[in-house]
């Protein structure tokens, strides 16, 4: 039976490294907070051209089509984290870099629209998962890069990300674009 009301995790759930993200959740509503940020994904980044899409505020930063493509990656690795510790699997998962995984994914190859679709299918993908869960799989956890990781972090870490992203967003490219 799914779980309407998710507690945010104890520090001894999760590497400190992700404090940053769980503590920007305010919300008591975790899986609304989810499934709302796919549409503000949509709505922030919808109306970009692609050449828009290809802006870097600095040299050797990610592009806006990286950083959503960014989004797409450690949804995807977060959310498998989730579902491999909430069936209890008993192996360790590694890390990822990030920055390997957006040099090598060409995401500005990708269209803007495409990027902003996909991780909108994915979040809602990811929303039916961690619905789906009861209090025992929320309870459950497993080791990550080395560290304790409870389901009950991947979920608040999901949101405090896109939340963390969406203030880059619209702080060093957004705003910028907007002067031009």
């Amino acid at each position: 039976m799914a779980v309407s009301r998710v507690p945010k995790p104890e520090p001894n759930e999760h590497d400190p490294y992700f404090s940053n993200y769980i503590d920007r959740v305010q919300s008591s509503d975790l899986l609304e907070d989810l499934e709302r940020q796919a549409r503000e994904i949509a709505e922030l980044c919808g109306g970009l051209s692609e050449a828009q899409g290809d802006y870097r505020y600095a040299p050797g930063k990610w592009s806006i089509k990286e950083v959503l493509g960014h989004l797409i990656d450690t949804e995807r690795v977060f959310g498998f984290r989730a579902l491999w510790f909430a069936r209890g699997a008993p192996t360790e998962l590694p890390g990822f870099e990030q920055d390997d995984f957006v040099r090598i994914a060409d995401f500005d190859g990708r269209s803007v629209e495409s990027l902003i679709s996909e991780f909108g299918h994915l979040r809602r993908s990811t929303v039916d998962l961690l619905s789906s869960f009861g209090d025992a799989e929320w309870d459950r956890s497993g080791i990550s890069s080395g560290a304790p990781l409870s389901v009950r972090a991947i979920g608040y870490i999901l949101a405090g990300h896109v939340i963390h992203h969406q203030e880059i967003l619209e702080e060093r490219y957004l705003r910028p674009l907007e002067q031009q």
